[in-house]
C-alpha cells in the first residue's frame, strides 16, 4: 500500500450506511503512516459512535460546530488548518450539494469552506439519487473546482437492494486515492499511451473472435497515471467504462484499428494492457453467415503485434511496458515476451483458475524490468494495483536516465 509517511489527514464522515466503512479507511490510513483525525455529521453519529473513531485515532472526534469543550480541544477553525488533506468518505449527496455551493451550516461543511487543504470526495448513495441531473451538475461543479478530488464510486448491490453505481469503494482505493492527491506529479509533463479492453475479429456482422476482459485494469492505469499528472490517451476496445476524467479515450473494435490509433499517436509511454486477440478471420462476410448443414472451419490468420513493432520503431516511446495474461508459468513466460519483444518492462498477469483477472475487480500480478528485481504485488482492488503500477513506471523513467 502506498505510503503516507508524516501526513495528516482529516476523515470527515456523513450520515449514509457506507459510515461504517470509515473504520477500516481510518485504520488503513495509519497502516500507510498518516495521523488521522475525525470529523462527523450528525447523521452519521447515528450510524457509527463517535467513540469507535476516537479508540481508533487517540484523538476527540469533532461533530458539533458549537460545541463548548470540541471548539476548546480542537476548535473548527484549527481543525480546518490542521490537515494536508481532507478525504469526505462516505460524501452523500447532501454533503455534495453543500459543497458545491459553499453551504456551511454544520461542522463538516464549515471546514471545508473554511480549509486551504485539497478535498478527495468519496460518494456513496443510491444509484438514483447519484444519477441525478442535481447531483452530476454538483459533482461536475467540484470537480472542475481547484484542489478537489472525486473518488469514482462503486458498482455493485447496495444496501437499499438495488444494483448499480454508488457503492463507497474499498478503503484500499481510497487510500491510494489520497497518496496520488499529495504525491508529487511524478509524471507530468509525459504522455503517456494505455491500452485496454479486448479487441473484437469479426468473421461476419454476429460473429467474432474475442475473450472476456473488462478492460478495468487499463482504465484504472490511465486514472493512475492521469493522478500523477500524465496527459494520458485511453485507446480502448469494446467496454462497459466510463472512461477516467480528463483522460482522451479512443475507441476501438479490431486489432487493426488498435495498431493503427497506437502508432498515430506519440507518446513517452506506452502501456499495453489491452487483450489483443492474436488470430483474425481472414475475410469478413458483408453478411450473417447461415449454419447450413455442415461443420465450418474458417481461416485464420495472425493480427498485428502492436507491441513489439512499438518496441522496435525508429520513434520508439521512452517506455514500452507489456501485460503478459498466462495461464501457467506465468512469471517464466512474461519474462521470456518480454526478452523477446524488446519491452521495458512487463506485467505478468495470471488468467487461469478462479481467481482469474478477467472480468474481476481485483487482480494480483509480478511487474519484470530488465536488471531490476521482480515486484510482487498481492490480490488488490485494480485501481490499487495501477496506482502501484504507476509508481514503478516512475522508476523505470530513473533508471533510462529519463527525468
Amino acid at each position: 500500500m502506498t505510503q503516507l509517511s508524516q501526513k495528516k489527514i482529516l476523515v470527515a464522515v456523513s450520515g449514509g450506511i457506507a459510515a461504517y466503512k470509515a473504520a477500516q479507511l481510518v485504520r488503513d490510513l495509519q497502516r500507510a503512516g498518516a495521523t488521522v483525525r475525525v470529523a462527523m455529521t450528525e447523521g452519521a453519529t447515528r450510524f457509527v459512535a463517535p467513540l469507535t473513531f476516537q479508540a481508533l485515532t487517540g484523538n476527540p472526534v469533532a461533530t458539533q460546530i458549537l460545541d463548548p469543550s470540541e471548539e476548546h480541544e480542537i476548535g473548527h477553525i484549527e481543525l480546518a488548518r490542521w490537515p494536508d488533506l481532507i478525504v469526505v468518505a462516505p460524501a452523500t449527496a447532501n454533503v455534495l450539494a453543500k459543497a458545491a455551493v459553499g453551504l456551511a451550516d454544520d461542522l463538516v461543511t464549515t471546514t471545508l469552506l473554511a480549509s486551504e487543504a485539497p478535498v478527495l470526495f468519496c460518494p456513496a448513495m443510491n444509484t438514483q439519487m447519484l444519477r441525478h441531473p442535481a447531483t452530476q451538475q454538483n459533482i461536475a461543479a467540484l470537480r472542475a473546482r481547484e484542489r478537489t478530488f472525486l473518488v469514482e464510486p462503486d458498482a455493485g448491490e447496495l444496501a437499499c437492494g438495488e444494483v448499480g453505481a454508488g457503492r463507497l469503494p474499498d478503503p484500499p482505493v481510497i487510500v491510494d486515492a489520497a497518496a496520488a492527491v499529495l504525491s508529487p506529479a511524478l509524471l507530468a509533463g509525459r504522455h503517456v499511451l494505455v491500452s485496454a479492453g479486448p479487441t473484437r475479429e469479426h468473421f461476419d456482422p454476429a460473429r467474432f473472435i474475442s475473450n472476456p476482459s473488462s478492460g478495468r485494469m487499463g482504465y484504472a492505469i490511465a486514472a493512475a497515471a492521469k493522478a500523477l499528472g500524465a496527459d494520458v490517451t485511453l485507446v480502448s476496445g469494446p467496454v462497459s467504462l466510463e472512461p477516467p476524467t480528463g483522460v482522451e479515450c479512443v475507441p476501438v473494435v479490431s486489432a487493426a484499428d488498435m495498431q493503427r490509433e497506437v502508432n498515430a499517436r506519440s507518446s513517452d509511454i506506452v502501456v499495453m494492457a489491452a487483450a489483443v486477440a492474436d488470430w483474425t478471420p481472414t475475410t469478413t462476410a458483408e453478411h450473417k453467415r447461415k449454419k447450413g448443414g455442415g461443420d465450418w472451419s474458417p481461416e485464420l490468420q495472425r493480427t498485428p503485434d502492436i507491441i513489439a513493432g512499438l518496441a522496435a520503431s525508429p520513434k520508439r516511446p521512452v517506455l514500452v511496458i507489456g501485460f503478459a495474461a498466462e495461464t501457467e508459468h506465468v512469471v517464466e513466460y512474461a519474462r521470456e515476451k518480454m526478452k523477446r519483444k524488446g519491452l521495458d518492462g512487463i506485467v505478468a498477469n495470471d488468467v487461469g483458475g478462479t481467481d482469474t483477472a478477467f472480468g474481476n475487480a481485483t487482480n494480483a500480478v509480478t511487474l519484470l524490468a530488465p536488471g531490476q528485481d521482480d515486484v510482487v504485488l498481492p490480490r488488490a482492488p485494480k485501481r490499487a494495483i495501477a496506482d502501484r503500477i504507476c509508481g514503478w513506471l516512475t522508476t523505470l523513467q530513473g533508471s533510462n536516465g529519463n527525468s
